[in-house]
């Protein structure tokens, strides 16, 4: 179809066309179910409309010039408890004020203060719109690209109006994590909440499209432990965030759908900077992330954390070939909530970072031991079962718990504790995946002893020295051998610090002794 120059029309299916012109008076709708795609030029000097419902998206591509606006009706969740929605603009210069006086039947609102609200990571705070609200840095419009907490009164359509985007848009992020681990500093963070500038959907992971994509175009400017895309699900569970990467199943994000990003770039005058690109569009897709979608691929371990009969949170475990045991940037995953009830970590370079998702090799999947950290207060009665097992029927999955000395064979039954002292960090419970048959009479003693010293942080952190029975040295050097700390670490707790403040930045060596276990590992102080 070469061109289509329309008074009336209803699309509810996928048309092309090389140039699409509405003349005044003339009206163009693309139901939820339908998609258009321009090659050339698009002009609307009359109404043209997109409509979504909860799990349908219409799509519109423009690969020329852009004259006139759409209006797209962007399905957004509701505002009840655990709910809301991440939406960004569609469209280019819409203004926040009239958005609202356009949708007041629809958008929630308490006194003078709408269900609209920006992140920000500087204070770690967010600031909901109201009358008399000035909007730095907003300057009166939604900005391409950023996203928004949104709500509606019980579920329904917000009317965006601007300009269609087509071409590349870029979005800034920051990293405001300084001071003494997360959300030190100013109280900011690396997270930073942006979205699909497109009122089409975009291709999000590899498995949607292997280079066009928004984690392969964007890999450089993510954090490498969290370089992933975080879904705001709506569930109530964990953190409220899936997590999508590489490992995920074919990602296709909705037209102005939000998401959150991580950072580790804190320089304000040169930030990283994202990129929305056009070759990521395509009109394929369904769902939104309040759906929540299964977002992991068929060689996957979920174990969930129940206290009675809610789920609280959950940590999964990936395998893939060429795969390893240290970091994956792409298919490792940090948890959205450092101080979430249950995660796993790295089993090789282990820096202190909590995983939802662990990407192991294939090889891995009958011959790995993986740490688990547990967050639980004392006194609190929880349980860990399997969530999903679709890796080999052989595989036994082992849950360690090296105090009580038990290890319970998830395959079979639940493992249950309630927790005498704090449960934090790593070093006392671990998953042993193997076709052997294990049990206690085995003796299997696993010793974790880990050291690492996050960007952010002024101090080194070590880990798993309650279950060390012999005296813990740290000993830490400069790249030319000179020593700079010695220090004998209390065994009765499970974790401990040391200041590095003072310290010249550079590269340095730690060394961590404990009976016939010698650690060593380099450590960069800024």
């Amino acid at each position: 179809m070469k061109k289509l120059t329309l008074l009336l029309c209803f699309v509810s299916f996928l048309i092309k066309a090389q140039n699409i012109t509405v003349d005044s008076g003339g009206s163009f709708t693309i139901e939820k179910t339908g998609s258009v795609t321009v090659s050339g030029t698009f002009s609307n000097a009359g109404t043209f409309t997109l409509n979504s419902d909860s799990d349908e998206f219409s799509s519109l591509i423009i690969g020329g010039s852009v004259t006139g606006n759409i209006t797209y009706n962007r399905y957004v969740n509701s505002v009840g408890t655990n709910e809301w929605d991440l939406i960004g603009a569609p469209v280019d210069g819409q203004s926040i004020n009239s958005f609202v006086t356009a949708n007041a039947s629809t958008l929630a609102s308490n006194g003078d203060a709408y269900a609209i609200g920006y992140y920000d990571n500087y204070w770690n705070e967010w600031e909901n719109y109201t009358t008399s609200s000035n909007w730095y840095p907003f300057d009166g419009n939604f900005i391409l690209g950023m996203g928004f907490q949104m709500a509606t009164i019980s579920g329904g359509t917000l009317k965006f109006t601007g300009a269609p985007a087509a071409t590349n848009k870029t979005q800034p992020i920051i990293d405001f994590s300084e001071g003494e681990g997360e959300g030190g500093g100013e109280g900011g963070t690396k997270w930073n909440l942006v979205a699909n500038p497109f009122p089409s959907y975009i291709h999000g992971n590899t498995s949607a499209d292997s280079s066009n994509n928004f984690l392969t175009i964007n890999s450089e400017k993510l954090h490498d432990s969290y370089q992933a895309i975080y879904g705001y699900d709506a569930d109530g569970i964990g953190s409220g965030y899936t997590v999508y990467n590489n490992t995920s199943t074919a990602l296709r994000i909705a037209p102005g759908q939000a998401f959150m990003v991580a950072s580790d770039n804190p320089n304000v005058e040169n930030p990283d900077v994202l990129s929305f690109t056009t070759a990521m569009r395509t009109t394929e897709g369904d769902d939104d992330f309040i759906a929540g979608r299964d977002p992991v691929d068929s060689f996957e371990l979920v174990l969930k954390l129940y206290e009675g009969d809610t789920e609280i949170d959950h940590t999964k475990f990936y395998f893939g070939d060429g795969l390893g045991l240290d970091l994956d940037p792409g298919y490792d995953a940090g948890h959205f909530n450092q101080g979430a009830s249950l995660m796993s970590r790295l089993v090789e370079e282990d820096e202190g970072v909590g995983l939802v998702i662990n990407a192991m090799g294939l090889e891995s999947i009958n011959d790995v031991v993986v740490p688990l950290e547990i967050n639980r207060e004392t006194g609190n009665n929880f349980r860990i079962s399997i969530g999903t097992f679709n890796i080999n029927i052989g595989t036994n999955v082992y849950l360690e718990d090296n105090v009580q000395g038990t290890m319970t064979l998830l395959n079979d039954q639940d493992f249950e504790l309630t927790a005498e002292n704090e449960l934090s960090g790593a070093g006392r419970f671990f998953i042993h995946l193997t076709e052997t048959v294990l049990s206690t009479d085995d003796k299997i003693e696993t010793n974790y002893l880990n050291v690492f010293k996050a960007d952010v942080n002024n101090f080194i952190t070590v880990e798993g020295l309650a279950n060390q029975s012999n005296l813990t040295k740290l000993r830490l050097y400069t790249i030319l051998g000179k020593e700079v700390i010695s220090a004998t670490l209390n065994t009765t707790n499970n974790k401990q610090i040391i200041s590095t403040q003072g310290l010249s930045p550079g590269i340095y060596i730690v060394k961590l002794e404990s009976g016939n276990i010698l650690l060593t590992k380099k450590l960069f102080i800024k």
